[in-house]
Parts: C-alpha cells; sequence; structure tokens
C-alpha cells in the first residue's frame, strides 16, 4: 500500500494492533500485487453518537459489494475485550480483561472497536469493487470524535485515526482441514464462521520484512497446532469439553486464519491471525498448553512489535448474492 505518511510520527500501535493513519491511502495499481484471494481490512473507532450511523453506512456498503464480480463475504466484528494469557500474564489473570471494551461502552467511557473484513477472490476484484473508496466516502465521516460543549456537541475537524491494509491469506482451517491453495482458501472465504455467539481473535504484529518467508513457515506451524490441539486428549473430536475460568481445558479452534500484508510498512511487515473459537475460554486455555508454547516460540521470537490481541464478537455478516 502506499504508506508515505504512516510512520511520519514514528512507529506505534494503535489500541487495535496496527499502526494507525488519518486519512485513506490509494490501493496499488502496479509493481508486485497479491496473486491470489485478498482481504481489504480495516480497524476502526466509532463514537458513541455516531454509531447507529457508521452501523447504517457499513450495511448500504455492504450491499452495494452483494453482487461485485469476486466479492465473497464481508465481516464486521466488535472488539469486546482483549487476551491476557498471549501477553504471558500469569494464570490468575486469565479473563480479566474478556469483557474490557464492552464495559467501556457500556460505561460511555471508550468508543466502539471496529474490523471490518472485506474478502475477494482476487485483488483486480478488490480495485473494482470500489470498496476502499466507499470506506472513505461512507464511513470515514462518521469517525469522527464527539465533544460535549455549552453549545452542544462538536465533532473533531479530523476523523479518528484508522488502520487499513491489503492482506492475502497464506493458511486457513478449521476442524476438517488445513489448506493453503487459492481455491480452498476462496472457499473458506466465502462462508466464514461469523455466528455471533463464537469468539474470535485477532493477534496483529510486525516483523522485519527481510524475515517473511522463514516467519511465514514458522506460523503456519503454529496455526496447525491451534487448529489440532485440545485438552483433554480423548475429548471426543477434539470439541467435547469446553473451556472455563476454573479449568485448563479447550475444544479446537472452529476456524484459524494467517493473512499477510500483501505490501510491506516500510521495512517491515505486518501479520494477522484471526482465530475464531467458542469461548474466551478455550481460547486462553489453548495458550497455556506446553504444546501451543513450543509452536509459539520461534513466531514469537520475529515479532518486533506486538503482540495484541483483542475479542471480537461478529455484529455484521455479508455473502456475496
Amino acid at each position: 500500500m502506499n504508506r508515505r505518511n504512516i510512520f511520519s510520527a514514528g512507529v506505534a500501535l494503535a489500541t487495535t494492533g496496527f499502526v494507525a493513519r488519518a486519512k485513506a491511502a490509494e490501493l496499488p495499481q502496479q509493481g508486485a500485487l497479491p496473486t491470489g484471494p485478498v482481504t481489504l481490512y480495516y480497524e476502526f473507532r466509532v463514537a458513541l453518537p455516531e454509531n447507529a450511523l457508521a452501523l447504517s453506512s457499513i450495511q448500504k456498503m455492504a450491499a452495494s459489494l452483494m453482487d461485485k464480480p469476486g466479492f465473497l463475504h464481508l465481516t464486521l466484528k466488535q472488539m469486546t475485550g482483549d487476551s491476557t494469557m498471549v501477553k504471558n500474564y500469569p494464570e490468575s489473570y486469565k479473563g480479566i480483561l474478556a469483557t474490557a471494551y464492552l464495559d467501556g461502552v457500556s460505561a460511555q467511557r471508550q468508543p466502539y472497536y471496529y474490523a471490518l473484513f472485506i474478502r475477494f477472490s482476487d485483488y483486480q476484484a478488490l480495485l473494482s469493487s470500489g470498496a476502499n473508496e466507499a470506506f472513505g466516502q461512507q464511513i470515514v465521516p462518521h469517525l469522527h470524535s464527539i465533544s460535549p460543549s455549552p453549545n452542544g456537541a462538536v465533532k473533531s475537524k479530523q476523523p479518528m485515526a484508522w488502520y487499513q491494509g491489503v492482506f492475502e491469506t497464506i493458511a486457513a482451517g478449521n476442524r476438517s482441514a488445513i489448506v493453503q491453495d487459492n481455491a480452498n482458501i476462496i472457499s473458506f472465504l466465502r462462508m466464514p464462521a461469523d455466528a455471533h455467539d463464537l469468539t474470535s481473535v485477532a493477534n496483529h504484529v510486525f516483523i522485519n520484512d527481510s524475515d517473511h518467508l522463514q516467519f511465514d513457515q514458522n506460523v503456519v506451524a503454529l496455526l496447525r497446532v491451534a487448529q489440532e490441539t485440545y485438552l483433554p486428549a480423548d475429548a471426543a473430536n477434539g470439541i467435547g469439553s469446553a473451556g472455563a475460568a476454573d479449568n485448563r481445558l479447550y475444544r479446537k479452534a472452529v476456524t484459524t486464519e494467517i493473512l499477510r500484508n500483501a505490501f510491506p510498512d516500510g521495512t517491515m511487515r505486518a501479520y494477522l491471525m484471526h482465530g475464531v473459537w467458542d469461548s474466551v475460554w478455550d481460547h486462553e486455555n489453548s495458550h497455556l498448553d506446553a504444546r501451543f508454547q513450543k509452536a509459539a516460540g520461534p513466531v514469537g521470537a520475529a515479532v518486533t512489535i506486538g503482540p495484541v490481541e483483542p475479542f471480537y464478537q461478529t455484529r455484521l455478516s455479508v455473502s456475496a448474492s
């Protein structure tokens, strides 16, 4: 992507996990472009008074994409909390931030935090869809902060910073298989595990771009462990025993996905490790498993910024018509 301004204030993670920007970037149309399925991905904040309008605009944008050639799916997920186990906090802190962002919204002390996944069969379909332009025209006007004043609510002059990126799915899995070829990844992206009662997680990291080929191998190995391990080992199909605050049991992940930014951020490269679990507890307990920790070691060693691993719940799921 065009990153001319992204590091102008220094590298710093947004609350949502990636470097934030304050203006839309044009998508590259020449050079080394993605050749397989892609995800146009956004992270952004919405002030409480703007939330209903923002959601309405996202629904309209989703409806306009349904018939676009190559469009696969749009998912909007609201950040609900934050993983403590990914940060290796003591086990006694497990789940302590599980609803932190929902609590902040309820107390009217924080905005809504969202992640938006817009999936396409290929990069040309993304460019032709106008989705990036639609986000700038229809969604960004609702990203301003709102402040009280003696004369009523005042909208900020500039929208709150957001993140945008074009990501390639390099591996994906469910309880049946792990896939890396384009045809099966497209099928995976077309029908995501998006039930509202499931818990999504998204581990956001940056690595040195020069390390990304080795990192790809290590992170796919971690995906395999995350997708295939569970406790207890004799649970039927790996889904028989629910995790809880007072145990270390966990069911297999429902789905897992590794997304790599199709374009570097200067000398760095962003990755998104996106998983869907039956519950927060299943996810948190998986991080306490020695098998997971062993596989995570080489991945963590390469990370230069992160990890930031929020929990999400699906708020909107729209498939191609």
